[in-house]
């Protein structure tokens, strides 16, 4: 949005499941602006 370029990052997210104490891992890739903290997540492209 301001200009600068995009930087590609991964993360995990960590969902708690109610009423257990299990919690579900995930990866996220997500596109990050360094300069402003805009960001969007990746599309799919395909499976992995």
């Amino acid at each position: 949005m301001c200009g600068e370029k995009m930087r590609r990052h991964e993360r995990e997210i960590v969902d708690l499941i109610p009423g257990t104490s299990e919690m579900k891992r995930r990866m996220a890739i997500e596109w990050i602006c360094p300069e402003c903290d805009y960001f969007e997540e990746e599309e799919e492209s395909g499976k992995r």
